[in-house]
């Protein structure tokens, strides 16, 4: 007897080492308000990233608009160098042929001095004139000289100028490209701290929405959620399908996330496939318009549903409901184009995730919701046969 009590020690601690003990932490409203103040938080270093961004864009446009201008006045000067360097040309030409005729007249005075000499003898008071004369013309020829020399100098200063003036504007072209590349560079960054903001308000909404159902619901703080609110109500056994009937126009994948059902005119009826609870209502969302996030427990299993570009929303935040109850209509149509950008014709966008989104502390955002939307796809639970051309005619 003693021997079998020692091998049925010897087993229980072997099941014991074999099978360790699962810890799953309940997930309270003490748990929600956490994620709510920790989504803050991101969304408040996200709000100071894009702000910090955007002052780098105003920063590099700012540039971008001191280079185009300084590029403009540059050019401008150009245009004003060259002006003035023709001008410049061409004065030398008339000084030159001004200097041409004293030099011709002081070189005459000099070799026929004797015949000048004469001539100012019949004509002046004295040979004192004569000298006066011969110094005049010379300071004639060194003035006329002097502007030759500076006129050379102007126009080789305003041809290195516009050198250096097109050079600064090649350096300033370089800059502003530069500038551009930046600027494609911060709106990229910009639209993904845009996407990631819009989440971030999604869910804090969405929190706060589930927080304040919890606790209309009774939920203490320290309460578990499954227990005081959850438990209390009536899950399904199995999904009927959303629309009476329809035709599957995509099927499920991994990158799009849900299946898209078609085969219905704008505002056909859209019915809830389970009880649940209505988490989340979008409206006007730039790619999937209006849209319905719901909970349900079916067959033992937590799920989150979605329910996108519908033309209207016909339940509240909060609403609980039953399977087969109208929950909206069908969009996607051209109607709602002016808002909806992602869709070319009528259809119901419908996914299935695994687990609660919106209140599982360990979701992180709408990336972890499509990954786990695997649960479309498979007949056995969304009651469709993810097949492209595939139809139905019954809700079943």
């Amino acid at each position: 007897m003693m021997k079998k009590k020692n091998y049925f020690v010897l087993f229980l601690l072997l099941a014991l080492f074999a099978f360790p003990t699962i810890n799953v932490k309940a997930e309270t409203l003490r748990d929600y308000k956490n994620k709510v103040a920790d989504l803050k938080s991101k969304k408040n270093e996200n709000t100071r990233l894009t702000t910090d961004a955007e002052n780098k864009i105003k920063a590099k446009r700012n540039a971008i608009i001191d280079a185009t201008n300084t590029i403009e006045q540059n050019e401008n000067k150009v245009e004003e160098s060259k002006a003035l360097v023709a001008e410049s040309q061409e004065q030398i030409k008339i000084r030159t042929e001004e200097l041409k005729d004293v030099i011709d007249v002081f070189q005459y005075t000099q070799i026929n001095s004797q015949e000048i000499f004469l001539d100012y003898i019949f004509g002046a008071e004295s040979i004192t004139d004569l000298i006066e004369r011969q110094a005049i013309v010379e300071q004639i020829v060194n003035y006329t000289q002097e502007e030759l020399d500076g006129l050379e100098k102007l126009i080789k200063e305003n041809e290195e100028l516009q050198v250096q003036l097109e050079n600064d504007n090649v350096t300033l072209n370089n800059s502003i490209t530069e500038h551009e590349r930046q600027l494609d560079e911060l709106d990229k960054y910009i639209d993904s701290l845009a996407s990631i903001g819009l989440d971030y308000d999604d869910q804090i909404q969405a929190q706060e929405g589930l927080i304040k159902i919890y606790q209309e619901a009774g939920c203490g703080d320290d309460d578990d959620i499954d227990i005081c609110y959850y438990s209390k109500i009536n899950g399904s056994a199995y999904f009927s399908r959303p629309l009476n009937k329809g035709k599957v126009t995509q099927a499920w994948n991994a990158t799009h996330g849900g299946m898209d059902l078609g085969g219905n005119t704008p505002g056909t009826n859209i019915y809830a496939p389970a009880n649940g609870t209505i988490v989340y209502t979008k409206y006007h969302y730039k790619c999937g318009g209006n849209i319905i996030y719901m909970h349900s427990y079916v067959n033992g299993q937590k799920y989150t549903l979605e329910f996108a570009h519908l033309r209207s929303i016909n339940v509240s935040i909060g609403q609980v409901v039953t399977k087969g109850t109208i929950i909206g209509s069908v969009g996607g149509d051209s109607s709602t184009w002016y808002y909806d950008t992602c869709t070319s014709g009528a259809h119901l966008h419908y996914a299935i995730s695994y687990g609660y989104y919106f209140t599982d502390a360990t979701w992180n955002g709408f990336y972890t919701f499509k990954a786990n939307t695997k649960a479309t796809g498979e007949q056995s639970i969304s009651n469709l046969k993810s097949v492209r051309g595939w139809t139905w005619s019954t809700r079943g």
